[in-house]
């Protein structure tokens, strides 16, 4: 009896041996993705979240390989949006395929932005190089941490496969913190050429995420002028109770709205004043702070007909 329990020993001791050093063995680990068509850089998607996404497996064969997850995004309507991410935001530029029905043919790529982003730059430029028609994209874009905290973000990049479908998998993180107005800009960039019955097309991306400290909020305010530079009404809002939309008063022609803050070093500061009249569309821009959480936010403006 001793004697089989020592040989089941012995050999579960060569297994586990074996076990470790298919482990250890580089060759033995391999990446999933490299088994899928990895598809064109389009956008990125970044949050304070980490997706859990990732995974390891075991092949058919017995190899354990590092499986590199992604997240498709679903058709909806006439663009795709991602189910069920966590708070942050991202931007793509999805490309035109001959599978799209009646978007297919264009070249024109389809902008596309969502969640808790300030996007800078959406722009493109479809041209001819030598023959080989070439797409640039360029996209920009910011999020923000109070300057007081170090906050991690976790960059996921968004790519689209040969058969038009979106995906995002995990990237690299970046962590910020600092005096207001400090920033940190991480680049992502592709550029691809396929030739298809003769003809190249080349793709030339560039995504860029800064990540900008600010001061922690602590109140909005409002102001409602008329002509003659007198303040008609003072409107004040806390970060975490900011309004869809603001709705001039009668005799106003234009509003100024100031955002006040706390720096990293406690004092009170000033900043992001816009003014806005009834021949400047956009709305107030300022920053919500809620759940320790800050985000640019933009504020519509209800000019009433015959406004300045």
């Amino acid at each position: 009896m001793k004697s089989n329990t020592k040989t089941i020993l012995i050999f579960a001791a060569i297994l586990a041996a074996v076990f470790l050093i298919a482990f250890l063995d580089g060759g033995a680990v391999q990446s999933a993705a490299d088994e899928e068509e990895e598809g064109t850089l389009i956008g990125a998607f970044v949050s304070e979240e980490d997706l859990d996404i990732d995974d390891l497996e075991v092949t058919a064969t017995g190899k354990i390989q590092w499986k590199r997850g992604r997240l498709y995004a679903e058709k909806w309507e006439k663009s795709w949006r991602f189910p069920n991410l966590p708070d942050g935001g991202g931007f793509y530029s999805a490309l035109r395929t001959e599978t799209e029905g009646e978007l297919a043919g264009s070249t024109t790529p389809q902008h596309v932005s969502f969640g808790e982003i300030k996007t800078t730059n959406m722009a493109y430029h479809v041209y001819d190089d030598n023959g080989v028609s070439t797409t640039d994209i360029d996209l920009s874009g910011e999020v923000y941490a109070c300057g007081d905290i170090q906050v991690i973000f976790n960059l996921y990049p968004i790519y689209q496969t040969s058969d038009g479908r979106i995906y995002l998998t995990r990237g690299n993180s970046m962590g910020m913190s600092g005096a207001d107005g400090g920033s940190m800009t991480h680049t992502l960039t592709s550029d691809k050429t396929e030739t298809i019955g003769g003809k190249s097309e080349r793709v030339k991306v560039k995504v860029a995420i800064t990540v900008v400290a600010r001061a922690t909020p602590t109140k909005f305010t409002v102001a409602h002028m008329d002509g003659n530079d007198n303040l008609l009404k003072l409107e004040e809002f806390a970060p975490d109770a900011l309004p869809e939309s603001i709705t001039p008063v009668d005799g106003a022609v234009y509003l100024i709205g100031t955002s006040y803050g706390e720096g990293w070093d406690g004092e009170t500061v000033e900043y992001g004043i816009c003014s806005r009249d009834g021949r400047i569309q956009p709305p107030l821009d300022t920053f919500a702070y809620q759940d320790g959480k800050l985000k640019a936010v933009c504020i519509r403006v209800n000019w009433k007909e015959g406004a300045a």
